[in-house]
């Protein structure tokens, strides 16, 4: 009778079988069967199966007709002989010291050792350019670096992290009944691959007398094989298993600090569906999907899970409705101004950017949302506010008012031009979703363009031109600004104008690209000029438009808003984590940002063609020298800035000239100066360092700011008195308060 069963469910794997069972053949321990299933494998794996038991008769060859990976493990369970079993995937292989270091450690003083787990390493094949990879899993990360002995309840570490059900040996008197439960533990027998290994990992976690974790990393995990669980053919296999495991779980009646680790491997899940397999969270069948999993979820147990990423329990709370409470308010008829919101892939920070709009109560104004084909929630969220608040306009593109769900992709002159016939404001302004302008702000912007009866309106925090625009302002015979404004206590900066482009050429396009899109336009010149955005136009500049709209203008108005400036960027950046995979798997991310700097090009072209470029051409190039410093700024991969500066860098040196024009023709001197060390050293190397050093003192500061407050005396006693607090209070309490802390947060 062999100490140990090794069983290996094999279904068409000839590329990897090989390296699979000859890892098993070199096992430094040596008393083991290993039970080969041939799962009704139509290539060649067959063949190097027979070859390996022809050679070692610990091997041995089982072919049937296929059931799926659940039904061959059971087979494999209630054939082997070995005291303890273990499963190997096909397409894995394992360290020669696997089975001798696992079995060496199955021993406790306080109880039968049922579980003996290890880690595993994450395998990728080698792509090229690249060699093969390793990297380290979440369970080795946050599992204890030394070996130790437990029961779940008493430590739920391992259950919010992969079941990596192959990383472990089961004595196999256990899983036939030898539990607490006296209960055979067997896979669920499901077709295909199934995500039956979640089930399993459940009932033999919880029903173990004791486990024993060693943290050697012994299994390796392939993460490149396509025809692996890896990549999600079906999605309803996630949701399917976790009912099953949720189901095993109630019945077993476990604690709660269990239950807290199975919410988190469900938000795994639902948040893995969405993103790393990039099923759209729109579909109606993924959306009741999803809400079974969040209605099963005991709502306070959720705010008091330690540790759940906070994205996680934002998601939770934008798809149940309780981030945000929409109050009824009316349709405005006659707006002051049209709010338009470009969406697309929103649902990170939509709720965020409603609330605070939702909130205006001064400003006469609708909202109207054009979406450019969002593959997730986001317009779900829009129909929610829309619905009560009638201010809030879904435009609803073909796919989405067909009934289907999803997002139909339209260009951003598509969006231009359904907003602007949309809006019923007597102005109108454009902002990217992930940005909100405070309501003072756009209330001040109205006043002023009122004022000067506008047909374009450019605020900013301050005005650098101010002395050029005054000039202008006195040549023109303008009456000067208020004498109030010019006071360092006046909330508020003078008004500049009206010109029109003609009357202020070295500035009409030296526009601020940071905030390209913070414009006022009357809605009633940009429907009568037929003006949109171009088709090079991205939505964080619109700078075609913008140009567009200056030139028809007759009158433009600069306004000095001073303390009344409030914009906010909630867009959260996230990092990549998926490199390796992302070689061999389309992953749903990227750090690409958009690029101002060919509308910016186009537009110039068109100043040529309408024989206007010589009029503006400072103001032009100045805008030029923005947007490329800008779009360089925005990108931090060595590839990324070698093709930027490949596709641009000739073209706008041409342009610039900068060794005839010389510095004083350049009104950004820090873009101005960055340009020349670009361009003009043949080395990016001095730029890179600079801006990382730059970068680097900010996060140092940022980083002391935080100590000093850490360290604070009011800190630390507040801390103190909210850990009192918690240990007294009734937990209800405490995860109410947790929940209205966070809604207050993000607010």
């Amino acid at each position: 009778m062999p100490k140990l069963s090794i069983i290996v469910p094999i279904y068409n794997v000839e590329n990897f079988l090989d390296q699979c069972l000859e890892s098993i053949r070199v096992q430094t321990f040596k008393d083991w069967e290993c039970l080969m299933f041939s799962d009704g494998s139509k290539d060649g794996s067959i063949d190097i199966m027979k070859r390996f038991a022809a050679e070692d008769d610990r091997f041995k060859v089982i072919e049937k007709q296929n059931e799926g990976y659940g039904a061959t493990c059971n087979r494999g369970l209630d054939m082997a002989q070995g005291e303890w079993v273990c499963i190997v995937e096909p397409d894995d292989f394992i360290d020669p010291h696997m089975y001798e270091n696992l079995l060496s450690a199955a021993h406790s003083d306080k109880g039968t050792v049922d579980i003996v787990k290890g880690s595993y390493w994450l395998y990728y094949d080698a792509q090229p350019p690249y060699t093969e990879a390793l990297q380290n899993s979440n369970l080795s990360a946050f599992m204890p670096a030394r070996q130790t002995d437990f029961t779940l309840e008493e430590f739920t570490a391992p259950f919010y992290h992969h079941p990596s059900i192959w990383s472990a040996v089961y004595r196999r008197d256990f899983l036939n009944g030898d539990n607490k439960a006296s209960r055979k533990i067997r896979f669920k027998p499901i077709p295909g691959a199934g995500w039956t290994d979640n089930p399993f990992f459940a009932e033999t976690m919880v029903l173990a007398d004791r486990i024993v974790w060693t943290p050697g990393r012994y299994y390796y995990y392939r993460q490149t094989n396509p025809g692996a669980s890896t990549f999600l053919k079906d999605f309803h296999l996630p949701f399917d298993r976790l009912r099953d495991m949720r189901e095993f779980l109630e019945s077993q009646h476990v604690s709660k600090d269990i239950m807290r680790a199975f919410y988190s491997r469900e938000f795994d899940y639902v948040t893995s569906v969405i993103g790393e397999f990039g099923y759209d969270d729109k579909n109606p069948e993924i959306r009741k999907l999803i809400r079974e999993v969040f209605e099963s979820m005991d709502r306070d147990e959720v705010f008091l899970m330690p540790g759940l990423r906070p994205e996680f329990l934002d998601y939770y709370m934008d798809f149940m409705g309780e981030s945000y409470d929409v109050k009824e308010h009316p349709a405005e008829t006659n707006p002051d101004l049209s709010i338009v919101l470009l969406t697309k892939d929103a649902h990170s920070w939509i709720v965020d950017t409603l609330e605070t709009y939702a909130a205006f109560n001064h400003l006469s104004c609708e909202f109207i949302l054009i979406d450019e084909g969002s593959q997730d929630s986001t317009m779900n969220i829009a129909d929610a506010f829309a619905r009560k608040d009638k201010r809030f306009i879904v435009k609803m593109n073909a796919a989405r008012s067909s009934g289907t769900g999803s997002g139909e992709h339209i260009t951003l002159a598509e969006q231009m031009r359904q907003a602007i016939d949309n809006a019923h404001g007597t102005y109108t302004v454009f902002i990217p979703s992930n940005f909100t302008v405070g309501e003072k702000l756009l209330n001040a912007c109205v006043i002023g363009a009122q004022k000067t009866h506008a047909d374009v309106v450019l605020p900013d925090a301050g005005n650098v031109h101010c002395d050029y625009l005054l000039r202008k302002m006195r040549e023109l015979h303008l009456p000067v600004p208020d004498e109030s404004s010019k006071s360092p206590d006046a909330l508020r900066g003078p008004i500049y104008g009206p010109f029109s482009s003609s009357d202020i050429p070295e500035l009409a396009f030296a526009s601020n690209l940071d905030y390209g899109w913070m414009r006022l336009y009357r809605t009633e010149f940009l429907k009568k000029n037929h003006i949109g955005a171009s088709d090079a136009d991205v939505a964080t500049s619109l700078y075609g438009l913008g140009g567009e709209a200056m030139i028809a203008a007759d009158s433009i108005a600069f306004l000095d808003l001073k303390n009344d400036w409030d914009i906010q960027d909630r867009q959260r950046q996230q990092v990549g984590s998926a490199f390796w995979l992302s070689l061999v798997k389309v992953i749903p991310y990227t750090s690409e940002p958009e690029t101002v700097l060919p509308a910016v090009l186009e537009f110039g072209e068109q100043l040529r063609e309408r024989q206007l470029f010589d009029t503006y051409e400072q103001g032009y190039l100045n805008a030029v020298l923005s947007a490329f410093m800008r779009d360089l700024r925005s990108r931090f991969t060595p590839e990324g800035i070698d093709s930027y500066i490949s596709d641009y860098s000739d073209r706008v040196s041409k342009m610039l000239d900068i060794a005839h024009r010389g510095a004083l023709y350049f009104y950004d001197t820090d873009a101005f100066n960055d340009f020349q060390k670009i361009t003009l050293s043949g080395n990016l190397n001095r730029w890179l360092e600079e801006r990382t050093l730059r970068d680097e003192d900010i996060i140092f500061m940022q980083d002391k700011t935080i100590r000093d407050l850490e360290a604070s005396t009011r800190l630390r006693i507040g801390t103190y008195a909210v850990d009192a607090i918690k240990r007294l209070s009734p937990a209800r309490l405490i995860a109410q308060a947790q929940a209205k802390a966070r809604l207050n947060k993000r607010r």
